[in-house]
């Protein structure tokens, strides 16, 4: 891997400039009209389609308008994520009357001035380019390469797109840099809890150091990968209800089954939804499902689009799917879909909502019992309050007397992996272990993964000798909190005590996870242990 430092541009006066032009921004500041055919078009379409090195060549034989030229220059940087040089480019004198100019210099002034002196790490073998905001992001280098390359070859599998190379990835401190550098609204990404978005022919996510728990993050980028697949393939001319579900779809179809997994029967939730008249509708999604306006509005919205598309795939094939992409990429915009849909299938999109609708209401209702065995309702006063205490004495080195608190939170919510998490751990910090391994439980009945839980599962699993499912279980942990230093340095420390037996054990064991190399994996272990200092 090779890195540099982005330039610092001297004219980063705007960087706490964070009132971005919602809907202009989020559909693409600028689209040529049908009337402007022949190389200015072409070259727009292949900016769309990632075909960057082709688009440079379009735009530099361009005989077209010079404000027309300049704006797709700026958007090809855009692409290539040089924020700087398309700010630049979009300040020229000629482009300041035009409308389309200035939006798309708002963006780019807030991309500049959130990359400025950020880390580029480029994986030339790979085909990924990586920009962390916060150069100690640099030891997740490998995680996000091999979670992109996998991605990338799923997304060839089943939609029949190659991704080019490189793949741009950005990895931003938090929410507020996020909005800056992809154009979404910090208002829409606060709401909704939005930590990744496909735009500009990049994915840009936020750390997973922005939170203590984490989150998902290696299923969050094959999401945004897919985004970008379906962008390329259908010229983004797919509906937004298409989009969303096909990357539902492949979010998980690069790796192997996980446990819970199958607690996500988006299926069961969107026929609730439907039910219970809380259904937000395909068809009415708005220009983005980041900017619905409440966060279960987004999660019953994505519960019905991954149900539907679903539905449609198991009625078509994967061809039909691909083909469908083609289909659209032949049309003028996402309002086209119903004669992409009729000439794949032979039916519009209401045909197949109506057909949609009838599959859910043919499904039997999940029992009161079923639906509950792992969901503890809202947490208490008393809960809150117990696994207060416990995470302060355990900040302050009385483990053991933390175990007190944290086994009545237990008592109180035993479905919580978090509160288990937390007792197990203090329990192993107090040289506990045969008592941790029953405070952890039983996985299938918990509310969902946890990385805390997982890491205290390996640091059970390495007392017992099982270092094949300790390293499961760490690699589990990584792909929700990778500074965790119980996972980071737990797997850390398994690589170095067992390097030959353990290429073996991972090649044979869940390929759902992946093993960076003992050096990273130390580099990872260290920066953790500060991470949780600070």
């Amino acid at each position: 891997m090779t890195g540099t430092r982005a330039d610092r541009h001297s004219g980063l006066a705007v960087l706490a400039r964070a009132a971005f032009v919602a809907g202009a921004l989020l559909l693409g500041a600028w689209r040529p009209t049908e009337s402007e055919v022949g190389s200015p078009a072409d070259a727009y379409n292949a900016i769309t389609e990632l075909e960057l090195v082709r688009a440079a060549r379009l735009i530099a034989n361009l005989r077209a308008d010079r404000s027309l030229g300049t704006m797709l220059r700026a958007r090809l940087l855009l692409y290539r994520g040089d924020c700087v040089a398309a700010n630049t480019a979009l300040s020229a004198q000629h482009l300041r009357e035009l409308p389309e100019a200035a939006e798309l210099g708002e963006l780019a002034r807030g991309c500049a001035g959130a990359t400025a002196s950020a880390l580029v790490v480029e994986d030339r073998d790979h085909g990924v380019w990586l920009r962390f905001q916060d150069e100690r992001d640099q030891v997740l280098a490998p995680l996000l390469v091999d979670v992109a390359t996998r991605a990338r070859d799923a997304l060839e599998r089943d939609l029949a797109v190659a991704l080019p190379r490189p793949l741009r990835i950005d990895l931003v401190r938090d929410q507020y840099s996020l909005a800056m550098v992809s154009g979404l609204p910090l208002q829409a990404a606060q709401t909704t809890g939005t930590v990744a978005v496909a735009r500009w022919g990049r994915v840009i996510m936020v750390s997973p150091r922005a939170t203590r728990s984490g989150f998902p993050w290696q299923d969050t980028l094959a999401h945004e990968m897919t985004h970008l697949a379906i962008s390329r393939a259908t010229r983004d001319h797919a509906p937004l209800w298409l989009q969303e579900g096909i990357a539902k779809r492949e979010e998980t179809a690069w790796r192997a089954p996980r446990p819970l997994d199958d607690r996500a029967c988006y299926t069961d939730q969107a026929r609730e939804a439907l039910g219970s008249g809380r259904a937000v509708g395909i068809d009415r999604l708005g220009p983005s499902i980041a900017m619905l306006p409440t966060p279960e509005a987004a999660s019953t919205a994505y519960a019905e689009v991954a149900s539907f598309v679903e539905f449609w795939t198991e009625q078509n094939g994967l061809p039909a799917l691909a083909l469908l992409l083609l289909d659209l990429k032949m049309m003028r915009g996402p309002e086209d879909a119903d004669r992409a849909l009729r000439s794949v299938t032979g039916y519009t999109l209401e045909s197949w909502l109506a057909r949609w609708k009838l599959h859910l209401s043919s499904i039997p209702n999940e029992s009161d019992e079923a639906r509950s065995h792992h969901d503890d309702g809202a947490p208490t006063p008393e809960l809150v309050g117990a696994v207060r205490l416990g995470d302060l004495l355990v900040a302050r080195g009385f483990a053991s007397a933390a175990t007190v608190p944290l086994a009545e939170a237990v008592q109180t919510a035993p479905a919580l992996a978090s509160v288990r998490a937390r007792l197990a751990q203090a329990l192993l910090d107090a040289g506990r272990q045969n008592e941790a391994r029953a405070a952890l439980g039983r996985l299938e009945q918990l509310d969902g993964l946890h990385a805390g839980w997982l890491a205290s599962r390996g640091e059970v699993l390495v007392s017992d000798g099982d270092r094949a499912g300790a390293a499961k279980a760490f690699d589990l942990a990584l792909g929700i909190a990778p500074l965790l230093p119980e996972a980071a340095c737990g797997r850390a420390e398994i690589q170095q005590a067992q390097r030959a037996v353990q290429k073996a054990q991972i090649s044979a064991s869940d390929q759902a996870t992946g093993a960076v190399s003992a050096a990273s994996a130390q580099a990872l272990c260290a920066e953790a242990k500060v991470w949780r200092r600070h």
